[in-house]
């Protein structure tokens, strides 16, 4: 048995643990599973595809942004909630200041 390393975004492995423990696996299990199904069939397991997973119309996610579904053009529209809205300080002719940690 050898042990890997792979870069996982945090909130990403820590829904994918939470999922495949409520099937009665670990994570570890589960990219066991995977990967022994591409082996045995010489491909990823599943069709990736360009399709955006979108939520329900009225989704509500935990940082408070709700999903009101697609626009004429097919954008997704969200609301998002006055709380995460940053207005900038303005200097004397109203042009905004941003923080000095925005260097680039």
């Amino acid at each position: 048995m050898v042990t890997s390393t792979y870069r996982v975004d945090a909130e990403l492995k820590r829904q994918a643990a939470e999922l495949y423990e409520s099937m009665g696996m670990s994570l570890n299990t589960a990219i066991n599973v995977f990967l022994r199904q591409s082996v045995r069939e010489h491909r990823m397991p599943f069709q990736p595809s360009l399709e955006p997973v979108l939520p329900e119309t009225g989704y509500v996610a935990p940082n408070g942004i709700t999903y009101k579904g697609l626009d004429d053009r097919g954008y997704p529209v969200i609301d998002v909630p006055d709380s995460m809205v940053v207005e900038p300080k303005r200097d004397q002719d109203g042009t905004p200041v941003l923080p000095q940690s925005w260097k680039d």
